[in-house]
């Protein structure tokens, strides 16, 4: 479900719930429930976010440790 979402997919879906939001488009009844997988979507963005810095930064100290090793 959404654990399987690719970072764009979310946004794109943020992205066509704040447009269909602020157009209006959004009936009262399913405001909480856009809201709601709006939480979700961001929640993911954010987690995937994380994960991605973390691997980032491990890169990047093995490529120091490796260059501190080399000379």
């Amino acid at each position: 479900m959404t654990d399987e979402m690719s970072y764009r997919d979310a946004l794109d879906e943020l992205e066509s719930i704040l447009v269909a939001i602020e157009e209006e488009q959004v009936d009262v009844d399913d405001l909480a429930v856009k809201v709601r997988r709006s939480a979700e979507l961001i929640r993911l963005c954010r987690e995937r976010i994380e994960a991605a810095t973390v691997a980032v930064e491990a890169i990047v100290e093995e490529m120091d440790s490796e260059e501190g090793t080399d000379g």
